[in-house]
């Protein structure tokens, strides 16, 4: 979680008189903060990563002044776009495959000083390690307005085709110059890999702005000296552009700036991209009204809560214009918080206001003794006698793909769950089988040494039931049928099932070195549903897994070259039977 320093001094400024550093340090916890150190002048304080508001002076500032209830009157006319700065910002569609979302900003009258200076770079890093993913998804470019000349442009260009002076340097680099000498270049180049055209933003002069997300140029360095500001914020993620641009501008409300428009034109084409894509003014710093049921929110919190210390609560959090009509409670969300998805998030954001300390616990009347799940117990005991025969336990998800899942497998196609919107074509459905995924554990570590022998107590899904499975795979040179036999023996004599192995002729075996797993159907189960290996028949007795030599066929398709045994057996089924 990111830890922001905190100037005291600063701090001091922009809350106000009667700011008490020790009453500070006790009451900022009841934010969701952790005070990390203090020391000469400065405190470091970590929040979560849903409040990237508070990853300022600033922000901690205004939440802490409307924490405090110290408010000079309504912040949503304070924090909002005043008028229309007459710039425009037009998107070549070219951008659309290389970077194409931007939002801007235009800030005057904004008072900075030394501290101003290093708290508007360390909101700028911030936001772009946390809400755009180390500038992937999202990247901040602050200008010192002054020498700029509008309208400005956001085009896609060829890596020699411009030149400029970058931040910090002196004397013209190309694009590509860039990316490979300067810092900012090689810290950031994997962003734009692949490309074979970059973004910039330029003035009307074809002077560049910025080259994001790696470096703004040195014509609109901000000093001391600057008074205006013009913010540019370009990404992936219209939301999280948005969110960033929203923050920045609050921050410098906070130093005395007003907020004016931008007006930013799209292409028609880009709403194939994002239907925000449209041609409009930025920032778009809304107050969004949102409404929340009282009586669920005393229900959910546990407090008998009134209207009006709902209301004093979420003012505390800085919502605005709260009221209550017809058992809801309807306000104002600040343009710069972005976690308030549901009516749940405002009712934590009520009991935070309302205060943690006045929640008081009762002692239960139900007296019960906790203990340990017989799953847990039994999973435990597995793994001990996995780890006792030189395995190494593995954990790998869920999902498969109908190519390992059957045609790799020489297994038949069987109903399954399939993924509506696959992501990839290797997750396309649920698996019915771990031992294709540890097929394939085995084959990206191929290049380690011999023997690999692997374990897992998966999750599974048969037609509609989620099922656990107990798989294992060893490859070695010595692999054989009568080696996994002997692991199935040693593993269910440690848990006391008797069982008989019965010749199975299945698809990913060598024919006649795979065996199920016979077992007595256990009483009181007879009606059981179908077990996750509908290849295998049972009658009196039912199939509680199989184990084999991996068919060399199968083997060659995973691009393996060493023999390879396997087991599967049915957790669930285990559980019942089990005498442990």
């Amino acid at each position: 979680m990111p830890v922001i320093n905190l100037d005291m001094e600063d701090l001091k400024r922009l809350v106000g008189d009667g700011f008490d550093p020790e009453q500070f340090m006790n009451e900022i916890p009841m934010l969701g903060a952790t005070v990390e150190k203090e020391g000469d002048g400065e405190i470091a304080v970590e929040f979560f990563p849903n409040r990237p508001d508070l990853f300022s002076v600033e922000g901690v500032a205004r939440a802490y002044r409307s924490f405090k209830e110290v408010r000079t009157g309504g912040m949503s006319g304070i924090y909002s776009v005043s008028g229309d700065s007459g710039m425009e910002l037009s998107v070549d569609p070219g951008v659309a495959a290389v970077r194409p979302v931007i939002g801007a900003a235009y800030i005057k009258g904004v008072s900075i000083d030394e501290k101003v200076l290093v708290a508007i770079m360390n909101l700028q890093e911030k936001l772009h390690i946390t809400v755009g993913r180390k500038r992937r998804k999202v990247a901040i470019g602050i200008h010192d307005a002054a020498p700029l000349a509008p309208p400005f442009r956001y085009r896609a260009v060829r890596p020699d085709e411009i030149s400029f002076v970058p931040l910090g340097k002196s004397g013209e680099w190309d694009l590509e110059r860039i990316l490979r000498e300067h810092e900012k270049g090689i810290a950031y180049a994997w962003v734009l890999e692949g490309l074979d055209r970059y973004p910039v933003i330029l003035d009307s002069r074809n002077r560049v702005l910025s080259f994001p997300p790696i470096i703004n140029g040195e014509l609109t360095r901000v000093t001391e000296n600057t008074k205006d500001i013009f913010v540019d914020c370009t990404g992936w993620d219209l939301r999280a552009v948005s969110l960033a641009v929203n923050i920045v501008c609050s921050q410098m409300v906070s130093r005395g700036g007003t907020v004016e428009s931008v007006k930013v034109i799209y292409p028609d084409e880009m709403r194939s991209i994002d239907p925000g894509l449209v041609t409009g003014s930025w920032p778009r710093m809304e107050w969004k009204e949102v409404s929340l049921d009282m009586d669920w929110t005393r229900s959910w919190l546990g407090r008998n809560l009134s209207g009006d210390e709902m209301i004093n609560a979420l003012s505390r959090m800085g919502y605005e214009d709260c009221r209550t009509d017809d058992g809801r409670l309807t306000c104002l969300v600040p343009p710069w918080r972005n976690d308030i998805l549901h009516q749940a998030d405002l009712a934590e954001d009520v009991a935070i206001g309302h205060g943690f300390h006045r929640f008081t616990g009762t002692v239960s009347r139900a007296n019960t003794t906790g203990g340990e799940r017989r799953y847990t117990t039994i999973s435990r005991y597995i793994r001990e006698s996995f780890v006792g025969l030189g395995f190494i336990e593995t954990r790998t998800i869920s999902l498969s793909n109908e190519r390992e899942q059957f045609e790799l497998m020489g297994r038949k196609e069987v109903p399954h769950m399939r993924i509506e919107n696959p992501i990839t074509t290797d997750h396309t459905m649920l698996r019915l089988s771990a031992i294709p995924s540890l097929l394939s554990l085995l084959r990206t570590n191929k290049h380690r040494d011999l023997p690999q022998r692997i374990f897992e107590i998966a999750d599974i899904m048969v037609e509609d039931a989620s099922r656990s499975t107990v798989c294992a795979l060893s490859e070695d040179n010595r692999a054989s049928f009568t080696e996994v036999k002997g692991y199935v023996q040693r593993l269910l004599r440690d848990l006391g099932v008797d069982f008989i192995p019965e010749k199975a002729d299945l698809g990913w075996y060598i024919r006649g070195r795979g065996a199920a797993i016979m077992v007595e159907l256990p009483e009181g189960v007879k009606d059981r549903e179908k077990g996750p290996f509908p290849e295998l028949e049972g009658g009196k007795m039912i199939p509680l897994g199989h184990f084999g030599e991996i068919h060399p066929r199968v083997i060659s398709d995973y691009d393996l070259v060493t023999p390879v045994s396997a087991l599967e057996m049915d957790m669930d089924l285990l559980l019942e039977l089990t005498r442990i």
